[in-house]
């Protein structure tokens, strides 16, 4: 008897993702990829079964990151037409909703804001020792001590 091959082998679940859904997903957007644009194809050659790969684009993970695709490129889209736009704040809603898609889910296509954060007068940050902290703990517990042994006086 010809043993089924296991349908969840990585044991991915709603917490845990399967890493076959990154490869395929990487392989049906990147245009070098031979199965680029072939949902069913990228996902047998990243390791779902074929059965399943029929089916991929029925799937919510693969659902939700086309919903996203889409929602970037309709962000870019809007972002081209702002530009053209005389300046009122019917635009000014609209781009910043833009940017705010472009930023959050572009990430990977060059749309991310950069922050650094330095320490006073831009020195390094300094953390706190554990000497510190505990101090610190020590000096919370004794004042939560102090407030609840006046509240009973």
């Amino acid at each position: 008897m010809k043993k089924k091959p296991k349908a969840n082998p990585n044991g991915a679940n709603q917490y845990l993702l399967d890493p076959r859904q990154k490869e395929c997903w990487d392989l049906y957007v990147n245009p070098k990829s031979e199965t680029f644009g072939n949902a069913t194809q990228s996902a047998i050659k990243a390791g779902y079964e074929p059965d399943y790969a029929d089916q991929i684009t029925t799937a919510e993970w693969f659902k939700g990151k086309i919903r996203r695709l889409n929602l970037l490129d309709k962000a870019e889209r809007n972002l081209d037409k702002i530009l053209d736009l005389p300046l009122e704040d019917k635009a000014n809603i609209v781009l910043d909703a833009s940017k705010f898609i472009a930023k959050t889910l572009g990430k990977d296509e060059g749309y991310s804001d950069r922050s650094e954060l330095t320490g006073k007068d831009g020195k390094d940050i300094t953390l706190l020792s554990e000497e510190q902290i505990n101090t610190l703990k020590e000096k919370l517990i004794k004042e939560k001590k102090d407030k609840s042994s006046n509240r009973l006086i």
